[in-house]
């Protein structure tokens, strides 16, 4: 009898601190409602059909809540959350910087329709997304640059797609 509730106490020591080690709250769910609430706008925004200037603002409004938030997360979980939804965040930024040079270089002739100029500020959208580009020759100064297919928009905006049901996954199953 004495062996059997020693072993019944120890069981139930081990069973304390297993709650007890595991008791750190995992997500907030309240303090990421307006980044959450932004994340699904700019989507909503997005599929609807929004111009390039109203996107725009809608992602501007997801990158303050993302900065808002970042002195508030208090557990590793949060961080994880917040740092996914600073990913989707980027990859919005990248899309709206391939349409903006879609839109900026459509108009010149030394383009060809259906790509978009890779300038500067897009080779680290192509490295990102593993890009393929096409080379071009500007036959007047005979300088090289590249180009991509303008459905990259559509790649970027795919992965910001798998990016919110990731962070959806993450914030309803921890």
């Amino acid at each position: 009898m004495k062996k059997h509730n020693i072993n019944l106490a120890v069981l139930l020591i081990f069973f304390f601190l297993g709650a007890a080690c595991s008791s750190e709250p995992g997500i907030d769910k309240s303090k990421f409602k307006k980044l959450n609430a932004s994340a699904h706008a700019l989507k909503t925004a997005r599929i609807g059909g929004a111009s390039y200037r109203q996107l725009t603002e809608q992602a501007v409004n997801l990158s303050a809540e993302v900065i808002a938030l970042k002195n508030k997360v208090t557990t590793k979980e949060e961080k994880e959350l917040l740092d996914a939804y600073s990913d989707l965040s980027g990859m919005y930024h990248d899309g709206l910087l391939l349409w903006k040079y879609q839109l900026e270089f459509a108009p010149f002739d030394f383009v060809p329709k259906g790509r978009i100029y890779v300038g500067q500020d897009i080779e680290p959208i192509v490295s990102k997304y593993h890009f393929t580009t096409e080379s071009h020759l500007y036959r007047p100064t005979g300088q090289q640059w590249k180009s991509l297919p303008e459905d990259s928009i559509m790649i970027v905006w795919n992965n910001a797609d798998a990016q919110l049901k990731i962070i959806e996954n993450m914030a309803n199953y921890r």
